[in-house]
Parts: structure tokens; C-alpha cells; sequence
């Protein structure tokens, strides 16, 4: 395995521990791809089959129409998005696109969810209700720009 892969690897806080077994390896665990600068990795409603961790570059999360797009955050080099879709197999609630060159690593979802599988109870727990959370947020945020845009 090559030393990006190690080190995106080390940085999924839920795998970072994780013992692979079997014929799965960490290096057949992500795969890496390059974004271009404004391409889209993927769009609010896809299904989340993926988490990406960011070797490179830097990749805008944001909501609405592209034309009057809202920011949600930017994630760089070894941050992780596109996890929540995973946790709770609700389709992604956002978009996410490229701003500059990205080099990602995506992680299958089965490989997160078989690491999730084997943590403590209270901590799945724990982490269904903070994205229930915020997933209630971003609907209310919607609803009050929906309602201040007919005003």
C-alpha cells in the first residue's frame, strides 16, 4: 500500500484502528480519483455509497441551485465527507464539487459500515442522533430561506 493510501486511511476516525481481515486489504479498501477544478463529485438526492477522504485540493459542500449555491463548508487535504448518506442510508443532502485539482480517496460504503457494525452500541447511537441533528437543521434552513425568498 502506498503511503497516501496509509495516510487517508489514518485519517477516517472510525478506521483509522480497524484490523482488515481476509482478502479485503486497506489498499483495496479506497480508490483514488482526480476531480477537476468545478467537477461534481456528487449531487444532493444520490444515494451514499461512498465516503471520500481528501489526499489533495480542496472540495466546496454546498446546497441549492448552482447559480445561488449555499455553502455548507469546504473540506481539504485529509478531511472526510459523505459520510452521513452512509451512517444512515439516507440519500446525500448536499452537493460536493471540486474547487481546485482534488486527489480523493473513496471508501465503499460496505467497508465503513462493517467498522460501524462492530463499535459500541452507544456510539452508533450517539452518532444516528447527531446526524438526525443536523439533517432536522438543514430541513429548517430550507424551510426559512424558502419562506424569507417569498417574502
Amino acid at each position: 500500500m502506498g503511503s497516501n493510501q496509509r495516510n487517508a486511511w489514518q485519517a477516517c476516525a472510525f478506521c483509522g484502528r480497524r484490523q482488515m481481515q481476509g482478502s479485503i486489504t486497506m489498499s483495496a479498501a479506497f480508490e483514488r480519483r482526480t476531480f477537476a477544478p468545478g467537477e461534481l463529485i456528487f449531487k444532493e438526492g444520490d444515494p451514499g455509497d461512498s465516503l471520500y477522504v481528501v489526499e489533495s485540493g480542496r472540495v466546496c459542500i454546498w446546497r441549492g441551485d448552482s447559480e445561488h449555491p449555499t455553502v455548507i463548508g469546504r473540506v481539504e487535504t485529509t478531511g472526510i465527507f459523505g459520510e452521513m448518506a452512509i451512517f444512515d442510508r439516507k440519500p446525500r443532502m448536499a452537493n460536493a464539487t471540486a474547487e481546485v485539482e482534488s486527489v480523493l480517496m473513496r471508501m465503499p460504503a460496505s467497508v465503513l459500515r462493517e467498522s460501524l457494525y462492530g463499535a459500541d452500541p452507544l456510539l452508533r447511537q450517539l452518532v444516528q442522533l447527531l446526524i438526525d441533528n443536523i439533517r432536522t437543521m438543514a430541513r429548517r434552513l430550507d424551510e426559512l430561506e424558502t419562506k424569507l425568498g417569498s417574502d
